[in-house]
């Protein structure tokens, strides 16, 4: 513990709160002083263990939901366990690690990016029995492939941008202007040699003055092909995969069906969160209300970032904010490191 924290509790808190927030994690109900005296070995009585429980509750460490129930652990309670016991560059146990290797190897399956971000965000939410996610490695730096346009109606484009390693954008464009499927390929043709090998970072910054150069196209559709193709590096909420629902449906803390439907509409846009994500580099746990989003404020989230070609995605966990915080930044940390041999 560090110097202030010392300073904030004594050293019975410090021991009498981790075996709560412990108890409380492996029981799920509000923990009294007996539960701790017959789980833990504190070397305290019973009527000191309840002194210590009054006093972290009084220092908004514990809160207790019923005045005859035990008690159980704030956000504050959490987040300080959290900086003082959970080393965020754990590793799973060496036989743990092989095997779940293995399973990975077993369960991805071959074929576009896509499909493996979603069977690794399966993975992770079946291991942790919470809810996986997986966001695909940023578009900003990506590298371009190809772009294709494709005629739908007389005023309707589909443009559909590839990036190395697979990862593909589409979205369909309004135009005010007929052009023909052949003077289209023609087109698609020229913007790809002017941007193949770019990162998206890089067109981004010069798109203008490369389109500019084209010696074919009508001008009012090289300006909105132009503006959407800037407009992809976004993070969206096709670039992230979740799965485990049905993990956190089953958690006592969601028996309110109203929390429950919040969180699972949250989890359905996506877009939200997909934003939040792109947000987090390195290790990173929040907890509770330290979410801006009212639907997330009952829960946790662990993730970490994973480095594909020079593009940083994200992979994580949502849970309760009971949550074995050990054992999830272990296996948070073990995807990160090994999504790249999967995804690259």
């Amino acid at each position: 513990m560090n110097p202030m924290e010392r300073e904030v509790l004594s050293w019975r808190e410090w021991q009498v709160l981790q075996a709560l927030v412990k108890t409380y994690v492996a029981l799920g109900v509000p923990v009294g002083s007996r539960t701790l005296l017959d789980r833990e070995i504190l070397g305290i009585s019973a009527a000191t263990i309840r002194n210590t429980l009054a006093a972290l509750e009084e220092k908004e460490y514990l809160h207790q939901p019923h005045t005859s129930a035990g008690r159980i652990p704030t956000d504050k309670g959490y987040r300080l366990y959290v900086e003082q016991c959970v080393d965020r560059d754990s590793a799973l146990p060496e036989g743990e690690g092989a095997q779940l290797r293995q399973h990975l190897t077993d369960q991805l399956p071959e074929g576009g990016v896509d499909e493996i971000l979603g069977q690794l965000a399966q993975v992770i939410g079946q291991v942790s029995n919470q809810l996986g996610l997986v966001m695909a490695p940023a578009f900003e730096q990506g590298i371009f492939q190809k772009v294709e346009l494709v005629k739908l109606s007389e005023q309707r484009l589909l443009l559909v941008l590839t990036i190395h390693q697979g990862s593909v954008r589409s979205l369909v464009i309004e135009v005010g202007t007929r052009t023909s499927q052949r003077d289209l390929e023609i087109l698609s043709a020229q913007i790809n040699q002017r941007l193949q090998g770019l990162t998206m970072a890089q067109i981004r910054a010069s798109m203008r003055e490369r389109m500019a150069s084209l010696e074919t196209g009508d001008p009012q559709l090289l300006r909105v092909i132009s503006e959407e193709i800037e407009g992809l590096h976004r993070a969206g909420p096709g670039d992230l995969h979740v799965a485990g629902t049905r993990n956190i449906c089953l958690q006592p803390e969601f028996r309110d069906p109203q929390r429950m439907a919040e969180l699972i509409d949250l989890v359905e846009k996506k877009a939200v969160l997909a934003q939040m994500l792109q947000r987090r580099q390195g290790m990173v746990v929040t907890i509770g209300r330290e979410h801006e989003a009212l639907e997330m404020q009952l829960c946790s989230v662990v993730t970490a970032s994973y480095e594909v070609d020079g593009a940083l995605g994200v992979i994580g966990v949502i849970g309760p904010t009971r949550m074995p915080y050990a054992r999830v930044v272990a296996l948070v940390n073990y995807m990160a490191c090994r999504a790249a041999e999967f995804v690259g």
